[in-house]
């Protein structure tokens, strides 16, 4: 940002995206490639490896039945160093009815098995197509999928921290009130911004209520008594964003 002597143009003023201060900015990068890969990530193990949700609801209500392999088919996915591998069998569900599925698996027993072999799994009456090997996990990874997941919800929680800043910072910098402060403070922060360090800055301003401090952060920032003009809330003078 660059301080200019000329005052910022009377409110309502557009808001710019130049505006949003370094924390806002990093927050909505860092929270949001947390998020697109933690969800990426567990969708895809997910899908390769079985969701983790089947396991509970095979807990239950699975019902125990005998199923004919029908063929069986290695996957890209490993588990602890072994291949995951989708054995398709046909079964006979309680009502009789003849039914198709496929089972994951890493167990050599089942994985050497011929076809026609006779392998007891476990299936939902209620969605036959959901089965396991009996005594197996119908997900693969088990628990180990909340990693991902886990990152996924933690970048969603930093996403929405940047937007609720980015909204309180825009209602500022359109509304607010334009003066002009002094810098008193600049101190490095840990946070990085295309490789370049996040500063905070702090300024003292006057009001017609009496003077008030402020802060933000900023790359390149302004050195100690330079004037920086700020927009402040005239109700709540806590509030103030770098023009």
């Amino acid at each position: 940002m660059v301080v200019t002597a000329d005052a910022p143009p009377p409110a309502p003023r557009p808001f710019r995206l130049g505006a949003i201060d370094a924390v806002s900015v990093f927050l909505l990068l860092f929270g949001g490639i947390w998020a697109v890969v933690g969800f990426v990530v567990g969708i895809a193990l997910s899908a390769a490896a079985g969701p983790f949700w089947n396991d509970a609801i095979l807990d239950r209500r699975g019902l125990v039945v005998v199923a004919t392999i029908d063929s069986v088919e290695r996957t890209h996915t490993r588990v602890n160093g072994r291949y995951v591998n989708r054995v398709a069998c046909t079964f006979s569900d309680a009502a009789g009815t003849r039914q198709s599925a496929s089972v994951l698996t890493t167990s050599f027993a089942v994985i050497g098995a011929r076809p026609a072999t006779p392998i007891a799994i476990e299936y939902d009456p209620q969605s036959p197509a959901r089965v396991r090997a009996q005594g197996e996990r119908a997900s693969m990874l088990g628990a180990l999928i909340f990693l991902p997941l886990g990152m996924g919800t933690a970048g969603s929680a930093l996403f929405a921290i940047g937007l609720r800043r980015v909204r309180r910072l825009r209602d500022i910098y359109v509304h607010g009130q334009a003066v002009q402060a002094t810098v008193t403070a600049v101190a490095a922060t840990l946070m990085r911004v295309n490789g370049r360090p996040v500063m905070r800055v702090d300024y003292s301003f006057d009001t017609i209520m009496g003077p008030a401090r402020g802060r933000t952060s900023m790359r390149g920032p302004p050195p100690v008594g330079a004037p920086i003009w700020i927009l402040y809330d005239g109700s709540d003078l806590e509030r103030s964003v770098a023009a």
